[in-house]
């Protein structure tokens, strides 16, 4: 395996951890003490700390410290855990925000809003999840206090208000890490918010911009914005502590919604920063609304955190029916002495500016080459030149692949008329996207000869161009992370417009506006929603929770047909799995007269199955209201390949094979301010192949009074014993040792491992071949060994993205016990016992874990 790159704001994971985190840093979690009671423990007792942040503000939501260990040895991590006023000693993981596509940004909202195209009551986002019509009842977020953790927020900006501070639209906030933070560093904290990315401010902006000039506005344009700067410049990461103080001080503020467009591998809700959130959601009601991430094309059961937190609202993205897009404009050199003008836009990294660049433009039967069969294979030294190709139909990671394989890094994408929108890109390129009319062009060029180059200038003129998205309009983005989590629980809830969304960025004049696309786009939509929810929840002197949020949303939500991203819509819905409840219908979430008490109807597995799953309908109106309960039926997805453990890329395999529902009652009459109970059985699907984890689903659909304000609960189950499936990636060769320990015995070892789903325990432990007697730790009735390798067991493992790994090197100590300190072993002859947790399994026994022995290898003190 290599480490594989996933370009955008979508963050990089070591490859020699199983998740991301900060070399040496942790978080104490604490009781009976203070901060500064543990710190001076610490240095008391010998271990050199370095403070990073107290995390004391509100002990209901968490009470602990985080600090780097200047010796991060086992240890000193040993030493700690054992304290009785350590609750739990967590690693700190490092979350990336989730917009992974840019555009240019311009100066002028003028340039890109025609009024006469985009009246405020049919900005395409706002028609396209419903908001259109509750502004047109007149609800804009009034009084509700909405926290943005993100960037921080550009409030000079004048349609954020112009200002910071009591009376401006960014009335609260607070900087927790400084401009220089980077995830890994030390934060710099200071009080003032000011974004100098931009992430936050276009976060901002799709809440509640108002753009007096044009007549421009977020979602619930009214309320008032909290700025909790979480990230520093460049927006590359930021930590469980921050966003720890964060939400607390968001807490302290008043907020009423926490909006976070922040992510990271996950799918268990065990990290710091997820129970942190759960506890804020239900211990003190407010909403948490978080982007579920933008690994689509990792497949399914690859859930992100935080929004795989207990109660949190995890959130998808759609791609846009019309999209907008910001042109730049660059010449094309003949070497013939002709030349065009080509229109193109970024799509991950900018090219760099002023730069030669020689065109590298394959031509296949009079056409550009679309890549898709790969390159010619005459092409020779590309790796410096500029690789065009049409966009074609097949996943542009096909064409990155074809290029990098080549040794190219820099592709420029001509599209045509049925060109899909969403683009899930890994590698580290270069990628622009240039106008369907720079195929014609190029190919005139070409025909007189010689060689093509360009030059990339630093501020290129900018035009707006806008088009119907004929390929994915409507549907799922391919790169909006599927679920489920690893606790077979559904995320994400609800999905939202987040492709190509027009909103305000941080800019020299202040007053810049931006195209991003990511969940992290979706999110702030959510939240605005949720602001407008709230309300309407006010105006009538309705107290509201945060499961009746998050319950209605997912439950009033638009199911969607699948899409592929490269075709037209298929006859067929989107896996569960991949939607959760589907598009937000704002207005009928705000309006609804029928209300339920569950968000999902989890089946589990077939070793865990629930046979049959209640739910109460209430109804709300004002009159006695019929309902009539019917089954709807979304695909069935494969979690791996044919006869293989490895997980399907997207898009996986789908099938129409369908569960077996009744409902019980399927027509029940129900008085106003009354409620009732039905029961929904289901049978799972038949004729699945088990082994690939078929993944199954659908929606119980409860139409009021002739399909008038009707519902749909979304449905979910696993069509196969999950701890029966393959956790580690033995397929591939894993475990395995990476250095030759037998021709060099000096050699420290490596252990290569990776998992091709999540285990909640992984153990390496180490066997003396040489003296068996020194193995005097008897593990699961099963195995005597001398001890675990320092580090391990490893909880919470998310499943190894695609060609990746995890290394642990051995540096000849073991720990007999867990929370013992490491003990070195004498030189000899010595093996690795490693062991993998299996989904659902109990970690208390032997039987529910992978076993892999190593070769023997030679240990040596020199």
């Amino acid at each position: 395996m290599h480490l594989k790159t996933v370009f955008g704001f979508v963050g990089l994971l070591s490859s020699a951890l199983a998740r991301d985190v900060v070399p040496g840093a942790y978080i104490a979690e604490i009781k009976g003490t203070t901060a500064n009671g543990f710190l001076n423990k610490a240095r008391v007792s010998g271990i050199k700390v370095s403070h990073r942040m107290t995390l004391d503000q509100d002990a209901s939501i968490f009470n602990g410290v985080s600090f780097k260990l200047e010796e991060d040895t086992p240890e000193n991590r040993a030493k700690i855990s054992s304290w009785r006023e350590v609750v739990k000693l967590f690693p700190i993981q490092i979350y990336n925000s989730t917009a992974p596509m840019t555009e240019q940004v311009v100066e002028d909202v003028g340039k890109i809003i025609k009024r006469s195209n985009w009246p405020v009551d049919s900005y395409p986002p706002h028609v396209q999840g419903g908001v259109d019509k509750v502004r047109a009842e007149g609800l804009d977020g009034q009084g509700i206090k909405v926290a943005i953790v993100d960037t921080g927020i550009d409030y000079t900006h004048p349609s954020l208000g112009g200002g910071f501070g009591p009376g401006f639209k960014v009335a609260v906030g607070y900087d927790f890490v400084g401009d220089s933070y980077n995830g890994r560093n030390t934060p710099v904290p200071d009080n003032d918010p000011m974004d100098c990315g931009g992430h936050g401010t276009h976060v901002a902006g799709i809440v509640a911009a108002i753009d007096t000039r044009f007549d421009f506005t977020g979602v619930a344009p009214n309320v008032t914005l909290g700025a909790y700067k979480v990230f520093g410049c460049p927006s590359i990461g930021t930590t469980d502590d921050v966003l720890i103080s964060a939400f607390t001080r968001a807490v302290a503020d008043g907020a009423d919604v926490i909006s976070a467009s922040v992510s990271s591998s996950g799918g268990w809700g065990e990290y710091a920063w997820p129970q942190a959130v759960t506890r804020i959601v239900e211990d003190h009601g407010i909403p948490c609304v978080i982007g579920a991430g933008n690994s689509g094309s990792q497949g399914l059961f690859y859930a992100s955190s935080a929004a795989d937190a207990v109660g949190a609202i995890g959130v998808g993205y759609v791609d846009p029916l019309i999209v907008p897009r910001i042109y730049q404009t660059a010449t094309v050199f003949a070497s013939s002495g002709q030349n065009a003008l080509i229109s193109y836009y970024t799509a991950t990294l900018r090219f760099p500016v002023g730069q030669l660049f020689e065109l590298y433009a394959p031509v296949v039967d009079g056409q550009i080459s679309d890549g898709c069969a790969g390159l010619p294979a005459d092409s020779g030294d590309i790796s410096q030149k500029i690789v065009v190709m049409r966009a074609g139909n097949c996943p542009f990671q096909d064409k990155v692949d074809a290029a990098t394989e080549k040794g190219a890094l820099k592709i420029l994408l001509i599209e045509d008329l049925s060109s899909t929108f969403s683009m899930a890109i890994d590698g580290f390129v270069y990628v622009s996207r240039a106008a369907s009319e720079t195929n014609a062009a190029l190919l005139a060029l070409l025909s007189s000869g010689g060689t093509l180059s360009v030059t990339f200038q630093a501020n290129p003129d900018i035009t707006l161009k806008t088009s119907n998205n004929l390929a994915t309009g409507g549907s799922i983005s391919t790169g909006s992370s599927w679920g489920p989590t690893n606790r077979l629980y559904q995320r994400p809830h609800v999905c939202a417009p987040g492709g190509f969304v027009l909103s305000t960025s941080r800019s020299a004049l202040n007053q810049g506006y931006a195209i991003l696309s990511g969940s992290s786009m979706a999110t702030p939509y959510i939240s605005g929603v949720v602001a407008l929810y709230l309300q309407k929840a006010r105006a009538q002197n309705r107290i509201v929770t945060p499961a009746e949020i998050r319950i209605g949303l997912t439950t009033t939500a638009k199911a969607l047909v699948f899409n592929d991203g490269t075709s037209a819509n298929f006859n067929f819905l989107a896996p569960v799995a991949q939607q959760g409840g589907g598009m937000v219908d704002a207005y009928k979430f705000i309006y609804s007269n029928t209300v339920v008490d569950t968000d999902f109807l989890e089946f589990n597995d077939t070793q865990n199955f629930h046979a049959s799953i209640s739910f109460k309908i209430t109804n709300r109106g004002a009159a006695t209201a019929n309902y009539q309960l019917t089954s709807i039926a979304g695909a069935t997805a494969y979690t791996t390949m044919e006869n293989s453990t490895i997980p399907q890329t997207f898009p996986p395999t789908m099938v129409q094979s369908y569960a077996s529902v009744s409902i019980d009652p399927s027509n029940l009459t129900i008085k106003s301010g009354q409620s009732k109970r039905v029961v929904v059985r289901v049978v799972p699907p038949i004729g699945l192949d088990a082994p690939r984890i078929p993944v199954y689903g659908g929606w119980i659909k409860i139409a009021r009074d002739a399909d008038q304000d009707n519902l749909k609960i979304p449905y979910m189950g696993i069509a196969t014993k999950i701890k029966d499936a393959t956790v580690t990636n033995f397929e591939q060769g894993y475990p395995k040792l990476t250095s030759s320990l037998v021709n060099n015995p000096t050699d420290q070892p490596v252990l290569a491992w990776g998992l091709v789903l999540a285990s909640g325990t992984v153990r390496i432990d180490v066997v003396s071949v040489s003296d068996p007697a020194a193995n005097d730790v008897r593990i699961f009735n099963a195995d005597n060994i001398i001890g675990s390798v320092p580090g391990y067991p490893s909880y919470w493992n998310p499943r190894s993205p695609q060609d990746q790994d995890t290394q642990v090197s051995w540096d000849g100590t073991v720990v007999k016990y867990e929370g013992l300190s490491p003990v070195a072993v004498p030189a000899g002859t010595y093996k690795f016992i490693y062991r993998a947790l299996k989904m659902n399994g109990r970690n208390e026994t032997g039987r529910d874990y992978e076993r892999w022995v190593s070769p023997n290898f030679v240990w040596s003190l020199s």
